[in-house]
């Protein structure tokens, strides 16, 4: 059976501005005019340090948006700048990306018109030209491969001004998709419907609410429900969205019975959510690989930056350096499997590499359901040397 594969590295929410004298006034560790020394108060520096002494590759890099703070130019200039950059230290074929609510002049600070800034930035913005379709009319376009077809979403397309008097109906901060957008979606999925394809859908605001932690109700997608529904329709295989600066990768259940991974990415620079929530910021490396029409299987690498640290695959952090996504049958069927190796042993002790090696559905696994597979693990007296999520040593049998 043939196999694809897809190799991508995803950056979202850079919030990238100049520097201000006063600190409360910054809202980013990336600043256009900041300094590249030393390389741990960099967060782009320090990943290139990462990239090339471990030889990181992808096919692609993909941005959910929000490159600059409040339509700021230099900002846009520079956040756009660095994500090239970093595509190019990856020896990413393309970079792929749309465009968020801070990146798009809404409060007519520089322009009347919402979107003059990010459709002046170059013309290889946020696609190369030649792909860019009707990405500024319809608010979407598709990008079709041999290997995947990419739905890059514009969720700010009604962003045109803000709404003061109604805050909670603001085109400033709501997502949204008409649902003319969806049937047209939905029709174009209908005449190109390869279900070999990795498929991926890429937004900025969330189709899904994302209200933990107390990150509020009212700037998810208008009538996101109904996207997702057309995505489970066609077996999307994984949708990958910004805004809420708080890592998520989990299913959202569609109208078909589909069950679509989500992967809230985070954010790669922002500051504002280490004091709300104690989140930092990641970057994500995925690799998809689909076996004819099966739903596709992925894995997640994640490096969590800390200013003055720099990027780490962070064991005490909130997000694991290490999950997935593909996973939806019995996980007590990897308990037993896992049982079967530990009986072959002599002292009831293996690697856990040997478990990924043998049973490697272990690797697709969301952070809950990796905690719901150790829980039953504890049931057996199975014992791991850490969590899942960090990549134990060992996984044994507790001794009487």
């Amino acid at each position: 059976m043939a196999i694809k594969k897809l190799k991508i590295a995803v950056i979202s929410d850079l919030h990238c501005h100049p520097e201000q004298i006063e600190f409360s006034k910054n809202n980013t560790w990336l600043f256009s005019d900041k300094l590249r020394l030393p390389t741990t108060e960099h967060p782009v520096e320090n990943l290139l340090g990462i990239i090339e002494a471990e030889k990181i590759e992808v096919d692609l890099v993909l941005s959910p948006g929000d490159f600059t703070h409040q339509s700021d130019k230099q900002g846009f200039f520079s956040g756009w700048s660095y994500v090239n950059e970093l595509a190019r230290a990856l020896k990413a074929k393309e970079v792929i990306a749309t465009i968020g609510n801070h990146d798009i002049d809404s409060r007519h600070t520089h322009s009347k018109y919402s979107f003059d800034i990010p459709k002046k930035i170059s013309q290889s913005f946020p696609i190369e030209k030649d792909r860019l379709k009707n990405f500024w009319d319809t608010g979407f376009t598709f990008i079709e491969e041999s290997e995947f077809q990419i739905l890059v979403v514009n969720s700010t397309h009604y962003h045109t001004h803000s709404e003061k008097d109604n805050p909670m109906e603001n085109p400033v901060v709501k997502g949204k998709m008409d649902l003319a957008q969806i049937e047209q979606i939905e029709n174009y999925l209908k005449e190109n419907n390869d279900q070999k394809k990795i498929k991926i859908a890429l937004v900025h605001h969330h189709p899904i609410q994302h209200a933990r932690q107390k990150l509020g109700e009212h700037d998810f997608i208008e009538n996101g429900e109904n996207f997702l529904n057309v995505l489970g329709d066609f077996k999307f295989d994984l949708l990958i969205h910004g805004h809420k600066h708080d890592p998520w990768l989990r299913y959202s259940p569609t109208q078909s019975g589909f069950s679509l991974p989500i992967l809230s990415s985070g954010s790669f620079a922002a500051t504002n959510q280490i004091s709300w929530i104690s989140k930092f910021n990641y970057f994500h490396l995925i690799e998809i690989s689909k076996v004819e029409e099966i739903p596709a299987t992925g894995i997640l690498e994640t490096f969590t930056y800390k200013n003055g640290i720099g990027w780490k695959k962070d064991k005490e952090d909130g997000f694991y350096p290490f999950s997935g996504f593909g996973y939806l049958d019995n996980l007590q069927s990897i308990v037993d499997k896992v049982k079967e190796k530990l009986a072959e042993t002599t002292n009831g002790m293996l690697k856990w590499d040997l478990i990924i090696e043998n049973i490697p559905e272990v690797q697709h696994l969301t952070p809950d359901k990796m905690e719901e597979l150790e829980e039953k693990f504890l049931i057996e007296n199975i014992l791991l040397t850490s969590k899942i999520g960090v990549r134990p040593r060992h996984v044994y049998y507790e001794r009487d």
